[in-house]
């Protein structure tokens, strides 16, 4: 599959039975992604900080590849809108700051949790070997 270059890193999800993958390089890019999967809005969160086991004989001095974490972007059946801001993201309808764990930390909604959606973190050869109908987030433009 020549869509993707074998080893970009993609957050792949498969939400109503429709996968999607969304590449690092995309997300490292917008910092936060809202989407649709079948109805289903998904917030896919992007943070710097991790290195790759992969990328060196020392982690330490390994590449930064980074880091998801994929949402419901609903909340009591309110659909909320995320933008990078800071260390963390903002959602457009409160203000509310999230960190990349799902939780409110600042702002009206502190203290509440985003419902997680199940994803991995792969090499676009790996995913899309068994999952060749994947959908690629192709970003915002």
């Amino acid at each position: 599959d020549g869509r993707l270059q074998p080893k970009e890193r993609v957050a792949a999800i498969t939400v109503a039975g429709v996968d999607v993958a969304f590449p690092f390089s995309v997300l490292a890019e917008e910092g936060a992604v809202n989407y649709q999967v079948n109805g289903v809005d998904v917030a896919v969160f992007f943070k710097f900080g991790t290195t790759s086991a992969l990328g060196g004989p020392i982690i330490s001095f390994a590449d930064d590849v980074g880091s998801t974490a994929v949402f419901i972007a609903e909340l009591d059946g309110r659909k909320l809108t995320f933008s990078p801001a800071g260390d963390g993201f903002t959602d457009a309808e409160t203000g509310t700051t999230w960190n990349i764990l799902g939780e409110a930390i600042e702002g009206p909604l502190t203290g509440e949790r985003l419902t997680k959606i199940v994803h991995g973190e792969h090499f676009w050869f790996a995913w899309g070997a068994f999952k060749p109908d994947t959908l690629i987030y192709q970003g915002k433009g």
